[in-house]
């Protein structure tokens, strides 16, 4: 889908971007996460989607105060969706190349939700 046409301020973000890649691979691992294992599914899927979405709603606030607390806020769940993956991956639920690849996405947007922070303080 063409999203070209609409003018939210996340789309100009690089963080929205590598956000919702996370998003995009954290929901397929969830998935296969198992009955035992429900609770860390569904807490992985949550902070996934939060780090875009908090993203989304820093960029199309209005002042700087409140565009800064939006993208503290999913810099922390960027840290979580990190934590989650390393428990997965200590209970054998994802492989190390699906591990790496969550965290080096979580660590981009966490470097770049800094300089956002750091420009809005």
């Amino acid at each position: 889908m063409d999203l070209s046409k609409y003018r939210f301020a996340h789309h100009k973000l690089d963080a929205y971007r590598v956000a919702s890649e996370i998003a995009d691979l954290a929901e397929p691992l969830a998935a296969r996460f198992g009955d035992g294992h429900r609770k860390l599914a569904d807490q992985l899927r949550r902070s996934a989607d939060g780090v875009a979405a908090l993203i989304g709603e820093g960029a199309n606030r209005y002042t700087p105060k409140q565009k800064r607390q939006r993208f503290v806020e999913a810099r922390g769940e960027a840290g979580e969706v990190a934590c989650h993956m390393e428990r997965a991956f200590s209970y054998r639920l994802v492989s190390e190349q699906e591990l790496v690849a969550v965290l080096d996405r979580a660590d981009r947007v966490c470097a770049m939700l800094t300089g956002l922070i750091r420009r809005h303080s």
